[in-house]
């Protein structure tokens, strides 16, 4: 073999690699039209140019297996094959072949490989021979068992395989912390010339000032300066997304074959870069969701016929950047969730918490999908059912610091939205008093800060709660937490944390909020580690020791001392509409009981006699109806014994206006259970809205 250069043999790689590829989701593209002789030439072009530099830089395995694929589709080309599942499993694992082989130039400058029964059944393949693929792809998955055993740099790359970038990622993590520490150094220069303010304000000195404005501006060239380098640090250890991202298509559509699915991915082009301990973790959590989706979301394509969809499902993954944070969303066009399933399994699962459960919402139903072992698929396949592995899903959001929440429509789909930060070197949160002490938040648990005064709040069985995006969210002083439970500060308003965690939602009440930061984490020093309420330590710019708050954990304790049913209290405090019908024959007296009706807040709609009364009355159910007794075609006694014989109108408040008053009049009335019976002579606005408040129990 010639001698190649590092420049010539980096190009080569990265070449190959891009040219594969382009190949890969062309032979997918060709699954669903072979005929498109566009994607069909592009193909045979791009394996001729891997088989031809391959050639010239004696690198011949790889050109054996791009000549074995690029035979192959000659054959499809002339007609003498097809474009089979089972073609494109055997092409596919010669591809991953080639994979490996470019992984080991780029790690000892050789290819050398035994590819020989890849040869073999890609030779038998193109001459239209019948072959055992699922036989091939376990003879091969057991000779790279073997090679693992031996030396496991030579199979696929992953994101796991690449240490360093220039310079060794470890080395960059040190200086990341040296960064960390010059920031809680800059802080203190920043606290020094707060008290030189004051002592110019106290002094009045020129002198001083202008050692102290010369001092301001230098303290913030410096920390343009650092925050600038900080971010060139972080740089070093960020890779881009697409390296976890472009495998999924090919992912996709080899497992959608093995269910007998049909399924397109959707994966737009993108340029962020992440840390590199999160694509590390983000690999996993994609495949886990994806397979759910594949599994159990996208529904066969006969169900899909039937439902009146495409029989082609779709899995789209979007990403967008928002500030130094990252929404990563992936959805389906499925079946959805089902939540009275997830609801019933739950309740079998926690029968002690079965009122609980039943008041859930949709939206705090989804936490049990991310529990251990549930999953309301009834045949669990070798793939996933929905809910298996989603616990794995949660706990690698926790460890990139990120969060997680389900949307989900029947019939329509299932999403899931990751949001977490570019880089794990350093934490974002807030800085909060609570009883003079100081504490961290971490900001990937806050929704949203508010201020409300003591007025504000709702008061159930001495719990506070309040209001917030039309949700009653609970509220607890954060100092409730710790032995020392002195009364804060009084203030007009209180500053409350919005925190989320697992779909569920808290107030802390906090004395004050300080500052937004961003700071390298400390572990916990040894004598506190085993509080669970706390998961490490920074340094402020007095460099004195603040804890961070753990919390999912603060959630927990916060919630068993939550007493009261909340869907109780939303439901008694909800506004109703109450629907009266207005039986009258004169438009006059319509209009006038319409106006005392509408007034009090009803919602009204009349009917000018019995008979247009009884059949509004069937077409629409009224929680009350106020007749006259004196009508053409139908009378109020008449209309009221037709409403009795109604299931829906059996016990439904009727309020009869009358003229006659004698006794065997009313007593027909109070036969048929008119709930009042109001004379004209004495008809009044009070008298009308008491008798109405009184029958339907509205205080």
């Amino acid at each position: 073999m010639p001698q190649v250069s590092n420049d010539i043999t980096e190009s080569y790689v990265s070449e190959v690699k891009e040219l594969l590829e382009s190949a890969q989701k062309d032979i997918i593209s060709l699954k669903s039209n072979e005929d498109d002789s566009e994607t069909l030439n592009r193909l045979l072009r791009n394996l001729h140019t891997i088989k031809g530099n391959s050639r010239m830089l004696g690198y011949t395995t790889v050109e054996k297996l791009a000549h074995a694929i690029e035979d192959i589709y000659k054959s499809v080309k002339d007609k003498k094959i097809k474009n089979t599942d089972r073609l494109i499993k055997l092409v596919f694992a010669v591809t991953e072949k080639i994979h490996g082989c470019v992984s080991c130039i780029s790690r000892r400058g050789t290819d050398k490989q035994d590819v020989e029964l890849y040869l073999q059944y890609c030779d038998k393949l193109a001459a239209g021979e019948l072959i055992d693929v699922d036989a091939f792809i376990k003879e091969i998955n057991k000779k790279n068992g073997i090679l693992m055993e031996e030396d496991d740099e030579d199979l696929d790359e992953n994101i796991s395989d690449i240490q360093s970038i220039r310079i060794k990622l470890s080395r960059v993590n040190e200086i990341i912390s040296d960064f960390d520490t010059m920031i809680t150094r800059e802080f203190h220069l920043k606290s020094q010339l707060d008290e030189l303010k004051k002592l110019e304000e106290k002094l009045g000195s020129r002198e001083l000032a202008k050692i102290r404005k010369s001092f301001e501006n230098d303290i913030y060239s410096l920390e343009t300066s650092i925050f600038s380098v900080q971010e060139k640090a972080f740089d070093l250890r960020m890779l881009p997304i697409s390296i976890v991202l472009r495998p999924l298509e090919n992912t996709i559509a080899l497992e959608a074959m093995n269910l007998n699915k049909k399924v397109k991915c959707e994966i737009p082009d993108t340029d962020i870069a992440l840390d590199k301990v999160i694509l590390e973790e983000l690999g996993d959590i994609l495949m886990h969701i994806i397979r759910n989706a594949l599994d159990h979301g996208i529904e066969s394509p006969a169900e899909r016929k039937k439902a009146k969809k495409s029989e082609e499902g779709t899995i789209s993954i979007t990403c967008v950047r928002e500030a130094r944070y990252i929404e990563l969303k992936i959805s389906d066009d499925g079946r959805g969730l089902d939540y009275d399933k997830i609801r019933e399994k739950a309740i079998s699962l926690y029968p002690e918490r079965t009122e609980e459960i039943k008041g859930m919402s949709d939206r705090e139903l989804s936490q049990f999908l991310f529990q251990s072992g549930f999953s309301t698929k009834e045949n669990v396949t070798a793939l996933s059912g929905r809910g298996v592995g989603l616990d794995v899903v949660w706990s690698n959001v926790e460890k990139i610091k990120g969060r997680i929440k389900i949307e989900s429509e029947a019939g329509k789909g299932t999403s899931f939205i990751l949001h977490f930060p570019l880089s794990l070197s350093t934490l974002q949160g807030l800085f909060v008093y609570s009883n003079k002490e100081k504490y961290l938040i971490p900001a990937q648990h806050i929704v949203d800060i508010i201020y409300r005064k003591k007025s504000d709040y709702i008061t159930l069985q001495n719990q506070n709660y309040i209001r917030f995006e039309d949700q009653l969210v609970p509220c607890f002083p954060l100092s409730t937490l710790f032995e020392d439970r002195k009364s804060g500060l009084a203030q007009d308003e209180e500053p409350i944390l919005i925190a989320e965690y697992m779909e569920q939602r808290i107030g802390i009440i906090v004395e004050q909020v300080e500052q937004y930061v961003s700071l390298v984490v400390k572990p916990m020093p040894e004598g506190i580690r085993n509080c669970s309420i706390l998961q490490g330590i920074v340094f402020d710019e007095h460099y004195d020791i603040v804890p961070i708050l753990h919390v999912p954990d603060i959630l927990q304790r916060f919630k068993s001392l939550r007493g009261y049913d909340i869907k109780k209290f939303e439901a008694a405090t909800q506004k109703k509409n109450i629907r009266i019908l207005i039986v009258d024959d004169s438009s006059t007296t319509r209009e006038i009981e319409r106006s005392i009706l509408e007034g009090a807040g009803y919602v009204v709609e009349d009917a000018f006699d019995g008979l247009d009364g009884l059949e509004k009355a069937k077409e629409k159910y009224y929680d009350l109806i106020l007749a006259d007794q004196e009508m053409p075609r139908m009378t109020g006694l008449v209309l009221l014994d037709n409403l009795r014989r109604l299931d829906q109108y059996k016990e439904t408040p009727v309020i009869v206006v009358s003229t006659d008053q004698s006794r065997q009049t009313i007593e027909e009335f109070q036969r048929l259970k008119a709930g009042a019976i109001i004379a004209k002579s004495e008809f009044k606005r009070g008298n009308l809205l008491e008798a109405i408040k009184e029958l339907l129990g509205d205080e």
